[in-house]
């Protein structure tokens, strides 16, 4: 929600509604077709495992790659985001500044939520999550209505006036990045409508979601752009005007729900990720809440919790990880998984033997159920297409982005290993 603005400054006014708008029907095309494919094989329960009935263990291999691989480099982020608006929250004078210390702190109560086990656990904490994504998209409204930029230079239709032609298009290409990764219900959509008594239903809950991001993303985009100009920040609270200073109430209050977002997100990517930990090194868990279960549970979530927490403080630069991490992820579990999987299942032979056994397995036959092998309609087919065509062309369009990110000074911004007394290499 903090980088939509920078999204719609970046690609035009015009662009990058567009973009946003494409993306998110890819998004929620591809989150779509995985649904069916759940509906399809009821005993699959992980991105992975619906691979594995598609394209065989190769398929498995694929989907946890790509989905985990996510899960696992975003924590450092997480975590880091997290700190960052603690920091906007309360600036606690023995850090002395150092943003590792807030890592530090606020890793704790991160690793608290790993515990949940299950997202059917999390409801709560997400329901409090959409509210602070609605409430930092109304202060950011407010914010560019209430204050403005005296550095303000007009937004254009299309890409941005940055001088140089290399920047423009990188940062071009960063503003298509950030409304891919703004978006991304595909990594927990089998998942979540397995913990869904009708997962049917679920389809209604990818529409309204698809339309609610369009509504954000245009919403606070235009506003905040129109209002200071194509060059905001990302995050927001980088851009320099007087409503994100230090101790402004405004900026307090976007760090409350920023931090609440952030810790939210970090335990969505970690209660999964540990499951999986849990299936492999203990197969034979038994899931209860005694004491020596619940310490079981903690052990299989401590080498990922530590290993993104040493990542959050020796990488130099977090962002050029989140834009790399982006690109060989995000297209690939929101569009391109799914569709290669659809087309796999619903237009091939192969794929109608595959689904006649899952009839059999699930006695839909004797149901008299037959549309679980019918092979997909032109307009399946063209939509499982264009969805792949999005998810290839979006990939490239974030490579590019990441290489841009990594290599243009400007735009890779201040990259350091330690801080304050310990500070160990800046460049």
């Amino acid at each position: 929600c903090i980088g939509v603005a920078y999204s719609i400054g970046m690609a035009g006014l015009v662009g990058g509604s567009l973009i946003c708008v494409v993306t998110t029907l890819a998004s929620v095309g591809g989150s779509m077709m995985l649904l069916d494919l759940r509906l399809q094989f009821r005993d699959c329960y992980t991105f992975g495992d619906l691979g594995e009935k598609v394209l065989g263990r190769p398929g498995k291999i694929w989907g946890n790659t790509i989905q985990l691989a996510n899960f696992v480099l975003f924590l450092p982020v997480a975590l880091l985001l997290c700190a960052e608006a603690l920091e906007g929250v309360v600036q606690i004078t023995a850090y002395k500044g150092c943003n590792d210390y807030y890592i530090f702190t606020i890793a704790v109560l991160c690793l608290l939520t790993t515990q949940a086990r299950k997202l059917s656990n999390t409801q709560a904490l997400s329901f409090l999550s959409l509210v602070s994504v609605l409430a930092m998209a109304a202060l950011q409204i407010i914010a560019a209505v209430m204050y403005s930029n005296e550095a303000k230079v007009e937004a254009l239709a299309f890409g941005n006036p940055e001088a140089h032609w290399l920047t423009r298009m990188s940062q071009a290409l960063l503003g298509t990045t950030t409304a891919a990764w703004a978006y991304v219900p595909a990594f927990l959509t089998v998942e979540l409508a397995t913990c869904m008594e009708e997962p049917k239903q679920f389809n209604r809950s990818l529409a309204l979601s698809g339309v609610l991001n369009v509504v954000v993303f245009l919403s606070v985009g235009f506003t905040v752009v129109m209002r200071w100009g194509y060059d905001v920040t990302d995050p927001i609270t980088l851009t320099k005007v007087t409503a994100w200073e230090q101790g402004n109430w405004m900026n307090t209050a976007l760090s409350v729900f920023l931090l609440i977002g952030n810790f939210v997100s970090y335990m969505l990517d970690s209660v999964p990720l540990a499951r999986y930990c849990q299936k492999v090194w203990m197969p034979n868990f038994g899931d209860s809440w005694s004491t020596g279960d619940v310490l079981k549970y903690f052990a299989c979530t401590l080498p990922t919790f530590i290993f993104g927490l040493l990542l959050s403080v020796v990488v130099p630069n977090l962002f050029v990880l989140l834009a790399i991490t982006t690109a060989l992820t995000v297209p690939w579990v929101t569009q391109i998984y799914p569709a290669v999987l659809y087309l796999r299942l619903y237009t091939s032979q192969q794929g109608a033997a595959a689904r006649l056994l899952a009839c059999a397995e699930n006695d839909e036959r004797q149901q008299g159920n037959s549309n679980s092998v019918k092979m997909a309609t032109l307009y399946q087919k063209v939509r499982a297409y264009c969805v792949l065509l999005i998810g290839c062309v979006s990939f490239v369009v974030c490579l590019l982005a990441a290489i841009g990110k990594a290599s243009i000074t400007e735009l890779r911004g201040p990259s350091q290993i330690g801080c304050g007394n310990w500070l160990i290499w800046s460049g």
